[in-house]
């Protein structure tokens, strides 16, 4: 399991800072209580990499929440 800190949210996508290491592209993301998207892309340096995810239509989410992947 992965987890990480929204670092921003631009447009319909949320960042994400990856701790230790990031998901794997498609992996679902969750949020203390649901499913809130899926991961869409990994950027950054391998040092320090996030992780964007394309959040459900309805998820809620804002800055500083902590998300996981499965």
């Amino acid at each position: 399991m992965n987890t990480g800190e929204v670092t921003s949210i631009v447009g319909d996508q949320v960042v994400v800072k990856s701790a230790p290491k990031p998901p794997a592209i498609g992996a679902m993301v969750y949020s203390e209580k649901c499913k809130v998207g899926v991961v869409a892309d990994i950027i950054g340096s391998v040092e320090s990499p996030y992780f964007v995810v394309k959040p459900d239509q309805n998820a809620k989410i804002k800055l500083s929440d902590r998300l996981r992947t499965n």
